[in-house]
């Protein structure tokens, strides 16, 4: 189905295209999606495309190569705006305060030793975590063990941050299984006689009113421990878009197999764009991660190894970001996002599963820089060298000598969702 959306863009009407594969593909225009420029009018405009199966979401994440800094801190690197009204290319994400423990690894026994988050204010260090590695291929190794001969933390589980409260309430930073590998780890919301139930929650985030979104397979089963996915909009979308889009096409894929999660972004804007989205402006966006995170596991049974986020421009944006910030996700699948537009304070740098999804000529958000945040995992986090090999879907390449399956598909598109994209999402996270 062919569909042209028209947007206004400095009192000029832009007209885009998209196309969408499969019967299911939802077609919204999100609240606040259009960009504001400041000084000149761009060209670019706001783009859309659904996956198959997906959502077409309207307005996303735009990229500059300069403008003011994003709201919530992220700082620009200097010029004019280009073609296409984008984000600023940098931004910092740098911690404020004390430089963040050499080791993400917990103490012996299994909970992380008090004091191992960073302090506020300053500096922060990415230290690589010590956990073993999963073959290449991305399967974990027989038995489930993540290291060599056993299991992932010297000692005991690795604790993470922002897992499973203990039962009864809310514990920022609590205590959870690593996502590193092992046998599955339930969330306290095992086995509970009054589960949490789907539909939609309000938080009040810092005084702020935030919503949220909730799936829950219709055969749930609280004895048995689910996968966790979360599902986060681009520039302009909504929660409920994702929501009525099957959550990106993958909740049909997931045969009643995974719980989803989504959520309302605010109302932001840099010199470039405004619209909801993931700012994270007095750090609100991963506040309501956590309480997400708390709440879903205090009322629900989650395979705490089997939690995974996926998104579309600054969707993508989110998912490259949160495995700084939280380790809890087992795996990512950005699409189209890039660094230096959500402002955060990075605290961990294990090797993490990744596959990332960019169109390849995306002057939207543009391919390279999708690129640069894929190869900081890549490079940095997962130790890969520089040799790919072709995999399915083509024209994914995945890189060998990995510590983790680090996957790049750089497809004929522009910026738009790719119709492989939920197939290929759900076969990944699948082999986790």
């Amino acid at each position: 189905m062919i569909s042209t959306s028209v947007f206004w863009l400095a009192g000029i009407p832009l007209a885009f295209v998209f196309g969408c594969s499969g019967g299911d593909g939802v077609s919204q225009t999100g609240a606040g999606g259009s960009a504001s420029v400041g000084g000149g009018a761009s060209t670019g405009g706001l783009t859309n495309s659904a996956a198959s199966g997906g959502t077409s979401t309207s307005g996303s994440a735009i990229q500059t190569t300069g403008g003011a800094a994003a709201t919530g801190g992220a700082k620009p690197t200097g010029g004019a705006p280009t073609t296409g009204g984008a984000y600023p290319t940098g931004g910092t994400k740098a911690a404020t305060g004390g430089t963040k423990p050499t080791s993400s690894t917990a103490a012996t026994g299994g909970a992380q030793a008090t004091g191992g988050a960073q302090p506020i204010g300053g500096s922060s260090a990415k230290a690589s975590g010590t956990g073993g590695s999963w073959p290449v291929g991305g399967t974990n190794a027989t038995g489930g063990a993540n290291s060599s001969g056993g299991a992932n933390s010297s000692g005991g589980t690795k604790a993470s941050s922002g897992g499973a409260s203990s039962t009864g309430g809310a514990n920022t930073g609590g205590t959870s299984s690593s996502a590193g590998g092992g046998s599955s780890a339930g969330s306290p919301g095992c086995g509970i006689a009054s589960s949490l139930k789907a539909g939609n929650f309000t938080e009040s985030v810092g005084g702020t009113s935030r919503t949220w979104m909730l799936d829950v397979p219709s055969n749930y089963d609280g004895s048995k421990p689910y996968r966790l996915i979360f599902v986060w909009h681009p520039l302009g979308g909504s929660g409920s878009q994702i929501v009525s889009g099957g959550f990106n096409g993958l909740k049909s894929l997931s045969n009643n197999t995974a719980i989803f999660a989504t959520a309302d972004g605010l109302n932001g804007s840099n010199s470039e764009a405004s619209g909801t989205g993931w700012w994270n402006a007095n750090d609100g966006d991963m506040k309501l991660v956590q309480i997400m995170l708390d709440k879903i596991n205090a009322g629900l049974c989650v395979d705490q190894q089997r939690i995974f986020s996926t998104g579309f421009s600054f969707g993508g944006m989110m998912s490259y970001t949160l495995p700084f910030v939280f380790d809890v996700f087992r795996a990512v699948a950005p699409c189209s996002g890039k660094d230096g537009v959500i402002t955060y304070t990075a605290k961990y740098s294990r090797p993490i599963p990744i596959m990332a999804f960019h169109g390849n000529n995306d002057t939207f958000v543009k391919t390279a820089l999708g690129k640069a945040f894929f190869d900081e995992y890549r490079v940095t986090r997962n130790h890969c060298g520089d040799q790919t090999k072709a995999v399915d879907p083509s024209p994914c390449v995945q890189y060998q000598g990995c510590d983790q399956p680090s996957i790049w598909c750089e497809f004929s598109g522009a910026h738009e969702t790719w119709s492989q994209e939920p197939q290929a999402i759900w076969t990944f996270f699948s082999q986790f």
